[in-house]
């Protein structure tokens, strides 16, 4: 049974949006394995019903198709007018380990895209499932893919290309960026209502802390500097580490960019935007502080400075001891 959590904190968070479903759908790929941890029936990718839940042209009941509203900072540079341009919050499933969303990602224009279509094409689509597939069975925290589908649509990417949507598990897809969009906009309010939210569903121990913001917050970097560290040991570069794609959960977001570095050349670069190398392989750990000291900033309303400066304080040690023993 569906549901969606992130809907029930109000309309200051997200836009409802529709899937554009794909014409003509067909599976590229399906992960069997992740569908068998949800409890699906082994016949589920065989179903009609599956495919046109995956390719955005059925909604079950309990789905709230959305668009979640953040901003972030983009190579270094702060840009408020971000979102989810392209991908669509379906709602999530309670499974025997966990809550766990479900989002298409290539389900067309939202409210967010602005003079982008919202679609993805193939390559992209494929690059990011096979990605995602590969940290996962490196057993680090990720996004995952339950299925890759495609249709008779086209996209233009430097040339025409089939259109592609991929299913998109993981328990929460809320960024460093959505704190940072009510910082900027000061909706302390708000902020408090997100903040509350997330260590209600995802941090519930910080609730019996003296200082649960504060506790929070610790919590956030030490996930951080512990996947960062395990990008590191595996010779994994994210490309793009903007904060809006920086997890809140310390999972690995937004894989379109990334790539495996496996000679671990402390310049390699990923993703053709980043002409200065900021987010080259070596740089990936002291950005991972950056962006936790912009969530800090973002989080300053709820949290004395002296306990953010703390928490920041520890990143360094925590990234070191998962490098040594990253298992």
């Amino acid at each position: 049974m569906f549901s969606n959590r992130f809907y029930s904190l109000g309309a200051d968070f997200f836009t409802s949006s529709t899937p554009q479903g794909l014409i003509e759908p067909y599976f590229i790929r399906t992960n069997q394995v992740l569908a068998e941890q949800l409890g699906l029936n082994l016949s589920f990718f065989s179903s009609v019903e599956a495919l046109k839940i995956c390719s955005g042209n059925l909604l079950l009941k309990g789905m709230q198709p959305l668009a979640q509203a953040y901003a972030g900072h983009q190579l270094g540079k702060f840009n408020p007018f971000l979102g989810d341009g392209r991908s669509i919050l379906l709602g999530g499933i309670e499974t025997t380990k966990d809550y766990l969303e479900w989002q298409l990602k290539g389900a067309g224009k939202t409210a967010y895209a602005r003079h982008a279509d919202g679609l993805a094409g193939l390559n992209e689509a494929l690059h990011e499932y096979n990605m995602s597939a590969q940290l996962a069975a490196l057993g680090i925290p990720t996004v995952q893919c339950l299925a890759f589908s495609a249709g008779k649509n086209l996209v233009y990417r430097q040339g025409f290309q089939t259109a592609a949507i991929l299913t998109r598990l993981a328990p929460s897809f809320i960024r460093f960026g959505h704190f940072e969009l009510y910082y900027f906009e000061r909706k302390y309010v708000e902020l408090q209502q997100l903040a509350d939210f997330v260590i209600q569903h995802y941090y519930p121990d910080c609730l019996n802390q003296p200082k649960p913001y504060a506790a929070f917050f610790q919590a956030v970097v030490e996930r951080t500097a512990q996947l960062i560290a395990h990008w590191q040991s595996v010779g994994f570069v994210h490309g793009m580490m903007n904060t809006d794609n920086q997890s809140i959960l310390g999972i690995s977001l937004d894989l379109g960019e990334s790539a495996f570095n496996p000679e671990r050349k402390p310049h390699f670069v990923s993703s053709p935007a980043d002409e200065k190398g900021r987010y080259a392989f070596a740089e990936q750990p002291v950005v991972g502080l950056w962006n936790c000291n912009i969530l800090a900033r973002a989080l300053s309303p709820l949290i004395e400075w002296t306990d953010l400066k703390a928490a920041l304080e520890t990143y360094e040690a925590i990234y070191l001891a998962t490098v040594e023993s990253p298992t």
